[in-house]
């Protein structure tokens, strides 16, 4: 009895190419003449031309093999269920590629004044230049309104922390640890992928 182990991935991205091949959704790991023969095999053919997420249960692989390989033995190490993104246009226009840069781009603006705003905003709450005017008045023992020798460091001690914190700065990392952002993005997606399996089941249902 052959012995067959899929590991299916949760999203994969098919572009141009109508016809899905078991080799576009998994990887396959038996004997080498019978992964051959499934990396071939056909699971679905998209219909349209338009931009859409399909959604591929495992079970639809299972069975496509079992048509090959009746009496193998089947075992899935991956997931359940892939979605299937698939867009007709191999590269984005030049059109596309320019909101996505203006787009991005907005978005740094709005986050670097937003950031600077909370942080001054956190400042004056908590009173932070009355500190360093009180701080520059007991340490050398004459009050000063605008305590430079105190905001300096500190301005430096607050990009610092926010280095280390989010464990990068340009291209270099400090530590091989993935930065809290990947971890939030990584979160992210996985919400977003459960969101668009819910919603491709309720439509298959109805």
């Amino acid at each position: 009895m052959d012995h067959i182990y899929i590991k299916a991935d949760r999203k994969v991205q098919i572009i141009s190419t109508k016809d899905v091949l078991i080799r576009d959704i998994a990887k396959i790991e038996g004997k080498k003449e019978v992964v051959d023969r499934i990396y071939k095999l056909r699971i679905m053919k998209v219909n349209g031309n338009e931009k859409k997420n399909y959604l591929l249960s495992i079970l639809q692989i299972i069975k496509k093999i079992q048509e090959v390989f009746p009496d193998a033995a089947i075992h899935n190490v991956g997931e359940e269920e892939t979605i299937i993104s698939y867009s007709p246009f191999k590269k984005e226009s030049k059109h596309k590629l320019l909101i996505k840069v203006v787009k991005v781009a907005f978005v740094c603006l709005i986050l670097f004044t937003g950031g600077g705003i909370a942080i001054m905003t956190f400042h004056t709450d908590a009173a932070v230049p009355d500190v360093f005017v009180r701080l520059y008045s007991l340490f050398l023992g004459h009050e000063n309104l605008n305590p430079i020798i105190i905001e300096i460091p500190y301005s430096i001690g607050i990009a610092t922390g926010i280095i280390v914190f989010f464990n990068h700065f340009s291209s270099k990392r400090l530590t091989d640890d993935p930065t809290p952002i990947e971890v939030e993005m990584r979160l992210y997606e996985r919400d977003v992928d459960d969101c668009i399996i819910q919603n491709l089941n309720q439509e298959r249902e109805q």
